[in-house]
């Protein structure tokens, strides 16, 4: 039986055109500003698409103007927006592979050299039937963020808790900039140098009572762990998407008069995720495929072993080591590769 997830919703796209609106010389500025990569601005590396530096300066004008208090979240979602456009990536997760890999603790050592293996430069996960402090997350970008000189790298999340799109922009009622300060220890060490590094910046121009309570880390913890687990396994290297004829990857530039340039799809493309194993893990638990006898022994239920964390032995003597994660692996389930998948340019 061919599955068939639901079509991408038309929002990432739609919110993407209350920017453009709201900022009507937006994406040009972004393909100017990349061009001028290792002359006007430093050179980044190339996992990052545009600092938000750079978003920065497109909205305050550059020299030495500000973003208004009132739009300052806007920095942060027009970085993840400006990477988001020259793909315009859409991942949609199984659902039962989309709670198992949601539901894999991440209480140890973050795996932070994955994040730089994402599949695109900015990638939008939905996230159907989830919530964020009781609004409606519709799905999320993520995308990693570059920082200057000695300062620690971050992975920056832009939440769709937008109303509607076209309040996306609104401060209140639209989308939410989440950025982890990436380092070393747990999800729960970059949610406390978040909130030290926010209270320094807000001491230092004079609102520190805007400033996260101290209860912020620990509340945060339970809302973002399930999203990036989601993230991270889009970086796993045996991570199951697309169908295993084509791969989402990152655009080569077209040469112009104007010098090379991306030029954005003119629509979404959905990816599925995990969909032949999350087919083949309801067959096992419907009547079909259960535990059965075979001999005088019985094979095991079909089930996901649950995301962990794996430590491999390395070097002279094998005396050093090295711990990657591990993504969520079927046990007993029917070769799931046997299934289709299917790639979906959508309208």
């Amino acid at each position: 039986m061919r599955v068939e997830p639901s079509a991408p919703s038309a929002r990432p796209r739609e919110i993407l055109a209350t920017f453009g609106r709201a900022y009507p010389h937006l994406w040009s500025a972004v393909d100017r500003l990349r061009a001028m990569r290792a002359d006007d601005f430093p050179e980044w590396p190339d996992w990052c698409f545009l600092p938000m530096q750079g978003a920065y300066a497109i909205l305050s004008g550059g020299g030495d103007r500000r973003v208004p208090l009132d739009r300052i979240h806007h920095v942060g979602i027009v970085a993840a927006l400006a990477a988001w456009r020259v793909t315009q990536g859409v991942y949609l997760f199984d659902p039962a592979v989309a709670e198992a890999v949601a539901a894999t603790p991440l209480d140890g050592e973050l795996p932070t050299d994955l994040l730089y293996r994402l599949p695109e430069w900015c990638v939008y996960i939905e996230t159907p039937d989830r919530t964020w402090e009781g609004r409606a997350l519709h799905g999320f970008w993520a995308h990693v963020e570059w920082e200057e000189g000695d300062g620690a790298n971050e992975l920056r999340l832009v939440l769709d808790t937008a109303e509607t799109p076209d309040l996306a922009l609104d401060p209140v009622r639209g989308l939410i900039p989440v950025p982890l300060i990436l380092g070393e220890g747990s999800l729960a060490d970059a949610l406390d140098r978040l909130a030290a590094s926010s209270r320094r910046r807000l001491e230092a121009m004079g609102l520190q009572n805007l400033a996260m309570p101290p209860s912020a880390p620990s509340r945060l913890l339970g809302e973002t762990q399930p999203l990036v687990a989601l993230v991270l396994y889009l970086c796993a290297e045996n991570a199951e998407i697309g169908d295993g004829t084509r791969r989402p990857s990152v655009p080569v530039p077209k040469r112009t008069k104007r010098g090379p340039r991306l030029f954005p799809p003119d629509r979404l493309t959905a990816w599925d995720v995990g969909l032949r194993l999350g087919a083949a893990l309801r067959r096992a638990e419907s009547s079909d495929e259960p535990g059965v006898e075979q001999g005088e022994r019985a094979r095991p239920r079909a089930h996901i072993r649950r995301a962990h964390w794996h430590t491999f032995r390395v070097g002279e003597g094998r005396r050093g080591y090295k711990v990657k994660w591990m993504a969520p692996t079927p046990v007993n389930v029917r070769d799931p590769e046997a299934l289709p998948a299917t790639l979906r340019p959508v309208s």
